[in-house]
């Protein structure tokens, strides 16, 4: 009867308007339901609040997927960068303060002083990137636009149930932490402004279904073309241009002037895209002699877009690999070698009718102009310490950190570095601990603007939560930088898709 209760009072409050403020509570079956987020029981319970309920609702962790906090809104956000990352994948943030062979020490803004085995840590942190962090989420919709080519006025408003309606243009579906595309029709772009310094590296998780058709621009500054000139009857219905598959002519209606990767399966291909004095698009491919990928018909990867608009140099990275590199300013300063990308935004379109993709962690920072890949810099037998510089970089055994001071038994003899000069360190992989096997009670705390960890909830309330990490034991978690609870991590491609996709 109970159930029954419950289940009648969810189904009237789902219904009820996605504006209101506060958290979110998302379902695994796609519902959703907005209130306060209260704690967590020791019966594996999340506790829920509303205003309009007269008693807080318990819902079981294994039926949710996630809770976004205070509409993915820290109360207070990470002032820093450094962090380590654990074999797991958890990126725990805090300074670091002591190394040996046996452990490191972490102060952290969010629980103090944790201990962590040193076989469990695969990279130390201290200074990634070498710049700030731009943008890191997605976690608010509002922050973002869609626009399609063959509506320059804007994306028309969806009235009723018209959203399926051929004469609609698809639409990119905001879920949780993704943006998600599995429209049949394409040519709607999903746009972020103002996020990309001069020198900038732009990273994310693609996640595809079917053959990889997808456009990403960046350094756009999405300057429109003049519209051409027509006797337009306003009681006739206004002719839309039809676009079909991988059409690249329309990129510099969608991104302006940029630089644009259009990425598939078997290849890839770089577009600078640009609106010419007199207001028209224009689009040029550049050549390169290898733009060979094998990415299969379905599949998941990362994707690194390094790009500096004072140099010219634009480089790709796959799964942490070396993929591509192009050079726009080089030799003699020709007008078609300057660089074309006058923005500071980048966005996707899908291209292809069959495509379904998912885009997530997606992350901007500036770049300190370090070459290297990531998987490069970590080896089978050797530690990597990496300067902050980006170009000078040791192998061979840190010994110890303390005092803000590195050892390191080089090649050519012991080593004393700075914490403050090292950008990254890269643990040999021979003497890193297997990965543990996720428990499927497992909950991720994820924390703004990089950050997260990973174990059991014990207890907890909204301000923070204990949970049992099958690595460094129990922690109590303060929630002040945190903008989600993922009750469903997972690694699985077809898992981690939503349920509506």
């Amino acid at each position: 009867m109970i159930r029954k209760v419950i289940m009648t009072w969810m189904c009237g409050i789902l219904v009820l308007s996605a504006a209101e403020s506060g958290d979110l509570l998302r379902f695994m079956n796609g519902d959703q339901l907005h209130g306060e987020f209260q704690g967590i029981n020791q019966n594996h319970e999340a506790i829920w609040k509303r205003d309009d309920v007269s008693t807080p609702v318990h819902f079981k962790t294994s039926q949710l997927r996630h809770i976004i906090l205070n509409g993915a809104i820290p109360a207070k956000s990470l002032t820093s960068l450094s962090h380590i990352s654990l074999v797991n994948g958890d990126r725990v943030p805090g300074s670091i303060t002591e190394l040996n062979d046996d452990f490191v020490i972490l102060e952290t803004p969010f629980s103090g002083i944790l201990k962590f085995p040193r076989d469990q840590v695969a990279m130390l942190a201290p200074s990634p990137l070498g710049g700030r962090m731009n943008y890191y989420g997605p976690f608010i919709e509002e922050e973002w636009k869609m626009v399609h080519p063959s509506y320059s006025g804007g994306m028309p408003a969806v009235e009723g149930n018209a959203k399926n309606s051929k004469d609609q243009p698809g639409r990119w579906v905001f879920s949780g932490s993704a943006w998600y595309w599995s429209n049949k029709g394409i040519g709607t772009a999903l746009l972020k402004e103002n996020s990309m310094p001069d020198q900038s590296i732009l990273r994310f998780e693609l996640a595809w279904k079917n053959r990889l058709s997808l456009a990403m621009g960046f350094h756009a500054d999405f300057a429109k073309p003049k519209e051409k000139e027509a006797n337009h009857d306003e009681n006739q219905p206004q002719v839309r241009r039809q676009i079909s598959p991988r059409d690249s002519s329309v990129l510099p209606m969608i991104f302006g002037n940029s630089y644009v990767i259009q990425i598939y399966s078997s290849h890839l291909m770089l577009f600078r895209t640009s609106i010419e004095e007199d207001g028209s698009p224009k689009v040029q491919s550049i050549q390169t002699n290898g733009n060979l990928v094998r990415l299969g018909e379905s599949g998941k990867a990362q994707v690194e877009i390094r790009s500096n608009r004072k140099t010219g140099q634009i480089s790709l990275f796959i799964n942490g690999e070396f993929a591509l590199q192009w050079q726009e300013i080089a030799g003699d300063n020709k007008e078609d070698l300057k660089y074309a990308g006058k923005g500071s935004g980048f966005g996707f379109v899908a291209q292809s009718e069959d495509t379904a993709v998912k885009i997530s962690e997606i992350m901007v920072a500036e770049w300190n102009g370090m070459p290297d890949s990531a998987r490069s810099l970590q080896v089978q037998e050797q530690d990597i310490v990496l300067l902050a510089n980006g170009t000078d970089r040791f192998s061979g055994r840190v010994t110890s950190l303390q005092d803000k001071k590195l050892k390191f038994d080089g090649k050519y003899g012991e080593f004393n570095f700075l914490l403050d000069d090292i950008a990254e360190i890269r643990f040999a992989r021979n003497r890193l601990a297997k990965d543990i096997e996720a428990s499927k009670a497992n909950l991720t705390v994820r924390l703004s603007p990089l950050g997260q960890i990973t174990g059991q909830p014990i207890s907890g309330n909204d301000s923070s939560l204990l949970l049992n990490s099958p690595i460094f034991g129990e922690v109590n978690v303060s929630l002040e930088s945190a903008v989600m609870l993922d009750f469903q991590p997972s690694n699985n491609i077809i898992d981690d898709w939503d349920a509506n996709f």
